[in-house]
Formats: C-alpha cells, sequence, structure tokens
C-alpha cells in the first residue's frame, strides 16, 4: 500500500500527455482541430455523417487511448449540447468507439475532468521546475476564448502545485517523518494553490463562463434536459437502453480527497459526500486506487499518533487545515458568482444542479464547515 501511496509525491498529472493521435485517426483530428468554427457556423452535423466508425486497437499505449478519449468525448458533448435542440441519443460512429476506449481505460463514456484537463494541455515553458498559469496551453476547446482556455489552465497550475503539497503531508504523516519542515512546505505550497486560484476572475468572466463555457460540460445524469438518459446507438451491451453519467466536475480531480484523507478531516453523510465517492469512478484507475489505499491508511493510523502530532505540531497543521478551508471558501464563492448569480438572469443552463448533477451550494456550505482537524 505504502509503495502505492508514494505516488502522492508525483501528483495527479499524467508523466507523458498524447498531443496527436497516429495517422489512422486523422478524420477524428481534424474535425476536432474544427470544432470551435463547426459549433460556431451550425456544421457539426453534417460533418459527422462523413466520419467511419473507428476500431479502437488494443495495441495502443494509455497515452494514446487519453487522446481518443478526450477526442471522442468532445465530439461526444459537442453533438449534445452544440445545437438547439438536445438529441436522445448519440450516432454510433461517436458512441461505438467511446465506449470501446471508455472500457481500455475503465472509465464511463463521458467527458470527465481527466480528458477536460488532467491529459489536455502542454507546457509553452523550457522550466521544468516551475509551471506558471501563463505557461499552460490548452489543446483541446469547445468554442474556444480565453475564458474557455483560462478556466482550465487554472486547474492544471492547481494540479502541479499540489504535487508539492501532497508530497510534503506524505513525508511528514505517511512516511512517518517527522520534520515540521514538511509541514511548512504544506503550507506553503497550500498558500500557492490558493493564490493560484484567486486569479480566476482575470480573464474567465462569470457571464461568459455560465454561458459559453459550463453549457458543454454537463453530463446526462440528474440533468433536466435529459431527463430519460441519452442512448449509446449502436453499442450492443447498452441493448438500446437510454444510459445515465455525470458531467465533468472539479470534484473528479483527486486533490482535496487526498487532502482530507492525509489531515485527517471527515466528512459527515450526506448525499453530496455519496456524489463524491461516485466521482471516484470517473477518474483515471491509478487516481482511485490511490485514494482507495488512503481511506485503508486513514482508517489505520492512530489515532493517538494523531493527537500527539497534533499536540507538537497544534500552530502549523491548524494553519493548514485553515487554509484548506479557505480553498472550500473561494470555490464556494466562485461557485455563487460564477453560477448561482449568473442564473438569476438566464432562462436556460439552470443552476439546480452543477455539471455533475448535483445540488451544489447547501453542499459546499456544509463541507465548508466541516473543515477541521480531527486529533
Amino acid at each position: 500500500m505504502t509503495d502505492n501511496l508514494a505516488l502522492l509525491l508525483k501528483g495527479f498529472l499524467p508523466s507523458e500527455i498524447c498531443r496527436k493521435s497516429d495517422s489512422s485517426f486523422d478524420d477524428v483530428e481534424d474535425l476536432l482541430s474544427n470544432l470551435p468554427k463547426l459549433l460556431a457556423t451550425s456544421n457539426l452535423g453534417s460533418q459527422l455523417k462523413h466520419l467511419k466508425i473507428y476500431d479502437i486497437s488494443d495495441d495502443l499505449t494509455n497515452p494514446e487511448l487519453e487522446r481518443l478519449m478526450l477526442l471522442y468525448s468532445y465530439l461526444g458533448h459537442a453533438y449534445m449540447w452544440g445545437g438547439p435542440e438536445t438529441p436522445l441519443s448519440i450516432p454510433e460512429n461517436i458512441s461505438i468507439p467511446w465506449v470501446s476506449i471508455a472500457k481500455k481505460l475503465n472509465r464511463p463514456p463521458i467527458l470527465s475532468y481527466a480528458s477536460y484537463a488532467l491529459n489536455n494541455w502542454e507546457t509553452t515553458s523550457d522550466d521544468s521546475s516551475n509551471l506558471a498559469v501563463e505557461d499552460i496551453s490548452i489543446l483541446q476547446n469547445f468554442l474556444g476564448g480565453i475564458d474557455e482556455d483560462w478556466f482550465i489552465m487554472i486547474h492544471i497550475a492547481i494540479e502541479y502545485e499540489a504535487k508539492f503539497l501532497l508530497g510534503s503531508l506524505y513525508e511528514f504523516f505517511v512516511n512517518d517523518c517527522e520534520d515540521e519542515n514538511y509541514l511548512g512546505n504544506a503550507m506553503d505550497s497550500i498558500r500557492n494553490i490558493n493564490l493560484i486560484m484567486n486569479r480566476m476572475p482575470e480573464h474567465c468572466d462569470p457571464y461568459i463562463y455560465y454561458n459559453r463555457v459550463r453549457p458543454y460540460i454537463f453530463g446526462w445524469k440528474n440533468n433536466p434536459a435529459t431527463p430519460n438518459g441519452v442512448i449509446y446507438e449502436g453499442v450492443q451491451e447498452y441493448s438500446n437502453k437510454p444510459q445515465f453519467f455525470r458531467g465533468e466536475t472539479g470534484a473528479q480531480s483527486s486533490i482535496i480527497p487526498a487532502v482530507d484523507a492525509l489531515l485527517g478531516i471527515e466528512h459527515s453523510s450526506d448525499p453530496l459526500r455519496v456524489y463524491l465517492d461516485e466521482m471516484r469512478e470517473y477518474m483515471p484507475v491509478d487516481h482511485r486506487d490511490l485514494l482507495k489505499d488512503l481511506d485503508v491508511w486513514k482508517d489505520q493510523y492512530s489515532k493517538s499518533k494523531r493527537k500527539e502530532l497534533a499536540s507538537n505540531h497544534k500552530e502549523i497543521i491548524n494553519e493548514i487545515v485553515i487554509e484548506t478551508r479557505n480553498f472550500r471558501h473561494k470555490h464556494l464563492d466562485f461557485a455563487r458568482d460564477y453560477i448561482h448569480n449568473q442564473s438569476q438572469n438566464a432562462d436556460v443552463n439552470s443552476n439546480a444542479v452543477g455539471t455533475g448533477g448535483t445540488p451544489f451550494m447547501k453542499y459546499l456550505e456544509k463541507h465548508l464547515t466541516e473543515t477541521e482537524y480531527n486529533d
């Protein structure tokens, strides 16, 4: 188990990202490279008719599969949310390859955080020891524009910085190196994460996010627009029956569940906790396994040991928890500014549920109040 938890030292960004599929998928790559124009001119449907049903080889590497998952996820969501009416089904030239790729990655056939953010960037910097927000370039988008890109770039920069937070907490708590320097490093990192988070409004306007970015990342579970789910045409295992999958959401990032486990932060049972557990199904398998091992470690971690640490390092541990609470507070503020307030003047894109299909506001507030160190 400890070997698996050592992955915290690397963070959750992939070590290799495939930026372009091999030439056998050129038609798909070309279609996605023109996606913003096709959506803007309502020509996606006419172009989709020419796309063949691709076979997905067992010989593809994981980065190659992630690239294809990204392409088909963007294509599927563009088809679902890019027109005036919401379709009841997804055509087989999208659905059959999409489901095949998803099975190989052991994730649902839907746009998830792993495709939307983790595997959707490259760096423009030669400095491998640092990654500023401005060093990030997004590989694929829906309509394009700085607001859409910046929204994802902020998430990538947070993921990069989080490896220092997670690595330091791992060394202190899991690896049992009771050196307060690790807690100091963790404090610096969580503060940096909050500084990055605070930069969201610089280039991502709430109105643009709500009306141009958010509509494309919804799923079809607990979504008023798809009350009966969505049919994946031609997929034999689904037997032409509607499917219900959650949409893309930052709740599919593994950072906060890992931080909560390491710091001993507990959340009482509520629908959001059930939802967050469900979100693990949408994560990459190694992230999912790591969180499962963290759960086991947290349950086995001695309460007396936590009390000892809380006594010997009370001030700095509490400061880290406060900064974690600040992160949740800012997230709640953004949910209010970017979604709830925008919805007051909107007839579509309801704020009743988040993109993942949950009534987010009241549960975000509850989890905020529960963020404390349990010694």
